[in-house]
């Protein structure tokens, strides 16, 4: 039976950072969060929640977020079906914080993958929507995407990672250990 998490905002969130006992637990994925993040707090995304959750005290409050909520619920329910007793959801994650005026580190680095996904595959759709010669193109990109909602793997994602722009997030440790495209991605 699920047990849902009691939640927080991100003045909680604010007012609790760096106090004794408290993570807060980012779950977006590596070049998520080396793009942003709060200053503070800890990041473990959710693709390798399971594997790496040893890692993390069980004695301390744990406010998990990513960017709007997603993950970050289905992250607490990980938590908690695996003996994690105080686990708290910060509501509009990421996004919450930043309409709340508070800071973000932000790097000069490349973007997330999966908004580069999203602005490659929205812009051939709509090039291959616009010219009925190229209509091919629209219906390649539209498989591919479903292929990937359905797998979670994502191969526009995983050649992104070898572009020029992205060489950071090649050869970076974080990079080599998890998936830029997970389902569920917000």
């Amino acid at each position: 039976m699920k047990t849902a998490s009691p939640s927080a905002s991100a003045i909680n969130l604010k007012n609790l950072l760096g106090k004794p006992g408290v993570l807060a637990l980012d779950v977006r994925e590596a070049d998520e969060f080396a793009y942003e993040h709060i200053e503070g707090t800890t990041n473990l995304p959710q693709s390798r929640l399971r594997e790496e959750m040893e890692s993390v005290s069980k004695d301390k409050e744990i406010y998990v977020f990513c960017n709007t909520g997603i993950r970050s619920a289905q992250s607490a329910e990980i938590l908690r079906s695996n003996g994690f007793p105080k686990v708290h959801l910060v509501e509009g994650g990421l996004t919450a914080w930043k309409s709340a005026g508070f800071p973000v580190v932000q790097s000069k680095g490349p973007i997330p993958i999966m908004r580069q996904v999203q602005i490659i595959a929205g812009s051939l759709a709509l090039i291959g929507g616009l010219f009925p010669s190229l209509r091919g193109i629209a219906i390649f990109v539209g498989a591919g995407l479903i292929f990937a909602g359905i797998s979670g793997f994502c191969t526009m994602a995983k050649l992104l990672v070898y572009m020029p722009w992205n060489k950071s997030l090649k050869t970076s440790p974080a990079s080599k250990k998890s998936s830029p495209c997970e389902p569920g991605c917000s």
